[in-house]
């Protein structure tokens, strides 16, 4: 069963210092990263399946910042638990456009062995007490920082219910140089965190996890052995 969308090359995404994210970009981008997420998630239980030893919980919540869900643990167990399914086979085909993401794998395959170590990663996530996490993508339109202060106040433009909305946050050093850098060359960030969006009031973000958006860090691949036109999908 092929599932096809929309691809974009990195660098056609945004310019260095845009201040204002463009809808319709977004909403192309929104393919990419959803594909990018699911091939990443897929990765890490197939590795953990593939280990000679049960992943442990530290592992098993790290996993959890690269897409792995209870629900996505649960799905899985669900296909290869059929009576008519031997092996679950995810293949991803990325676009020449754009180069793999990082961290994607080509191929992920589930059997029923595999399963008994993604059904033991279900039962922690399912126990887990999860606080309130949220995943945000957009470009960096505002920066302040004083030489003296630990920290920096960064201003991220963002798709919120499908408006547009300026994500407010405090970014320690390493951070904020990273806001710098993406802000300077066009890259969008991926920001995760306790989000508040109180409608008519400003929004803000607590940070656990800032960087760029790592389904578009990659650059755009060689095509020049190929003598058919770069396809601008992934599969």
């Amino acid at each position: 069963m092929p599932i096809i969308s929309q691809a974009r090359a990195p660098e056609d995404v945004y310019s260095p210092g845009q201040d204002r994210i463009d809808v319709n970009v977004e909403e192309t981008l929104f393919d990419r990263r959803v594909t990018a997420t699911m091939s990443r998630a897929l990765g890490v239980l197939e590795e953990m399946a593939g280990a000679d030893r049960d992943p442990t919980p530290s592992e098993i919540t790290d996993s959890v910042g690269e897409g792995v869900s209870y629900e996505l643990c649960q799905a899985l167990s669900k296909v290869v638990s059929a009576d008519a399914v031997g092996t679950l086979a995810v293949t991803f085909n990325w676009s020449r456009v754009a180069a793999p993401p990082p961290g994607t794998p080509p191929l992920v395959e589930f059997n029923q062995a595999a399963i008994d170590v993604v059904d033991r990663v279900s039962a922690q996530l399912k126990t887990r007490i999860y606080t309130s996490r949220h995943l945000i993508y957009g470009i960096v339109t505002d920066l302040s920082r004083h030489p003296d202060d630990e920290t920096g106040r960064v201003g991220v433009q963002t798709l919120i219910d499908r408006r547009v909305r300026t994500v407010w946050m405090d970014l320690r050093d390493t951070d904020y140089h990273a806001a710098v850098h993406c802000h300077d060359t066009g890259v969008p960030v991926r920001v995760q965190g306790s989000l508040t969006s109180p409608p008519g009031g400003q929004a803000t973000m607590e940070v656990d996890d800032f960087g760029p958006d790592p389904s578009l860090m990659a650059t755009s691949l060689d095509t020049t052995t190929d003598t058919e036109a770069p396809q601008r999908r992934d599969r």
